[in-house]
């Protein structure tokens, strides 16, 4: 198994992503650190220098471990954005400590720090962030000027902490409102496809069965047979039509009619979803044990792919029988209906037309022969 980088799962790539311009921010702080170390502007031993590089790169390690890994997923926020602050402020608060010269200069890097936030902090918590460090900070300057050890004149370090905390709270408000509309657009992608989704769904579906509707079962019915021209491999088609349908209207009225017609659909649908593989020419595929649609009125098209004759009559026998074994309700009563069907198997190299032309011609033998019956027309 080849290792990467980078998860396969979208959200985690762009987490880890996200967590290596972290990393790249520490490469950058350990260069300017290590400048201003070689300068003597930095008051620590050479050997706890390295020890702090080093737990600082295996910090890193560790949070590129969890979401490599995926154990960020338990956290209430996978992106572990605030551990990955909490954890930078520290160390800008031993940088502070350690090279008063040159603080008042890298403040910006709590700036740096704050900026991430942006990827997923609220309000809320980048205040307590903000107080945070303010504390971390003060403790600091309070800590040089007890030791009498400060740098600069206290005047100065306390236009610093101003100057920082005014600094921290502005980020906070615009990393808060820049997140939050991060978060509608976010919301509004989402429900722009998942209207785009339903509107397709709506384009290829028949309002009132929920059957696909006659554009798009003649496309599939296209499909298949490009399919079946390309591969050799033969497959049935089966026109269904509902049995003295109009007295249905006459007799219950156009919304018993419309009962009947969703309650046909959904027998006939069921009943596909469970067939087993009725002498299939080839191997079935997940989901394909048939596509029905409604061709117009109460005419539906049925396409077996991959199914001889053999089994697509098999397959329109049980469908006639599930249709004509239980009654039909409507809010004016109850009534029995039957199905009579014309199939018709693909013959190499003909148009989508003729197959349907000889389809009907089966069906229309059908309702000649005394209706609830299936004839086929070639094989």
């Amino acid at each position: 198994m080849t290792w990467k980088i980078l998860s396969d799962d979208a959200k985690q790539a762009l987490r880890i992503r996200r967590f290596f311009m972290a990393a790249l921010s520490y490469l950058i702080w350990i260069g300017i650190t290590f400048y201003c170390y070689a300068l003597g502007l930095v008051d620590v031993p050479a050997q706890s220098f390295v020890l702090l590089v080093t737990i600082s790169f295996l910090v890193n390690v560790v949070f590129y471990v969890l979401l490599r890994s995926g154990l960020n997923r338990y956290w209430p926020d996978p992106s572990l954005t605030l551990p990955q602050m909490l954890v930078a402020t520290f160390w800008v608060m031993l940088l502070m400590m350690y090279a008063p010269k040159v603080r008042g200069t890298l403040l910006l890097l709590y700036v740096v720090v704050f900026l991430f936030g942006v990827f997923r902090l609220r309000r809320r918590e980048y205040l307590w962030l903000t107080s945070l460090v303010l504390i971390g900070y003060g403790f600091v300057v309070l800590r040089d000027a007890y030791n009498h050890s400060t740098a600069e004149p206290l005047p100065l370090e306390a236009l610093h902490y101003v100057v920082l905390a005014v600094t921290l709270v502005w980020l906070a408000f615009f990393g808060s409102y820049v997140g939050r509309l991060r978060e509608i657009v976010s919301r509004r992608n989402a429900e722009l496809a998942t209207a785009l989704r339903q509107n397709r769904e709506l384009a290829i579906h028949d309002d009132l069965t929920g059957t696909y509707n006659r554009r798009h079962i003649i496309h599939v019915l296209e499909q298949e047979r490009l399919r079946a021209h390309r591969t050799g491999r033969s497959f049935c088609i089966c026109l269904m039509d509902l049995d003295h349908f109009k007295e249905v209207n006459d007799r219950f009225g156009h919304l018993g009619g419309d009962d009947v017609l969703k309650q046909f659909a959904e027998r006939v649908t069921g009943e596909i979803r469970t067939l087993d593989v009725v002498g299939r020419d080839g191997e079935q595929r997940q989901g394909e044990a048939g596509t029905f649609g409604r061709y117009g009125g109460e005419e539906f098209l049925l396409v077996m792919p991959e199914t001889p004759m053999e089994g697509a009559l098999i397959c329109a026998e049980r469908i006639r029988h599930k249709v004509a074994d239980a009654e039909f309700r409507t809010e004016s009563g109850s009534l029995r209906m039957t199905v009579s069907c014309g199939l018709t198997a693909y013959r190499r190299g003909e148009d989508m037309r003729a197959m349907l032309a000889r389809a009907d011609q089966a069906l229309y033998l059908a309702k000649e022969m005394g209706r609830n019956r299936i004839e086929a027309n070639g094989d």
